[in-house]
């Protein structure tokens, strides 16, 4: 006689993994569609630092540059008292004179050839536009024209770049 008591063999089960698998490509498809894809542009600016002058090396005044910019004119303003030294308005378009603004900062660069910051100082009502518009003419001479000039030491300085160490100051 035949023996009944056969052992059942287990079978592994294995689970369909196809309908989660399209489930889940399905989700990330959902997420691309109604993600917001967004350009974000970041403008590098120094803290301002604190710096003590020894005033027995250095005999030049430092030229502390700063560019404030109103409404309706950039005032340039030199020296640690802040002297108004230029003041640049609007041209016939209604938009500030960057071409003035140029050709004064790059005077300014030959006669402090080693100087590299400029403090801007806006007021809260400018364009973001026209402060990026501001930077860049502050950042290099137009054309990337060589500029040269001596500096501390009486040495020839060529260089393209006048103003590229960019400070934001806030007034409260």
């Amino acid at each position: 006689m035949r023996s009944f008591n056969k052992k059942k063999k287990d079978k592994k089960v294995k689970p369909n993994l196809i309908p989660i698998l399209d489930a889940v490509f399905i989700f990330i498809f959902f997420l691309l569609i109604s993600a917001q894809f967004i350009d974000v542009y970041e403008i590098n600016s120094d803290a301002p630092a604190v710096v003590t002058i020894d005033r027995k090396i250095d005999k030049k005044k430092p030229l502390n540059l700063v560019l404030e910019i109103r409404t309706s004119r950039i005032v340039i303003k030199t020296g640690l008292s802040e002297d108004t030294f230029k003041t640049i308005g609007k041209n016939n378009s209604g938009k500030y004179d960057l071409v003035k603004l140029g050709e004064v900062l790059m005077n300014l660069k030959v006669k402090n050839i080693d100087e590299k910051s400029v403090i801007l100082r806006p007021v809260s009502i400018v364009p973001y536009s026209d402060i990026v518009r501001i930077m860049d003419v502050a950042r290099a001479a137009k054309g990337n024209k060589i500029i040269q000039g001596k500096n501390k030491k009486g040495e020839l300085v060529k260089t393209v770049n006048m103003f590229d160490q960019i400070i934001f100051e806030t007034i409260i």
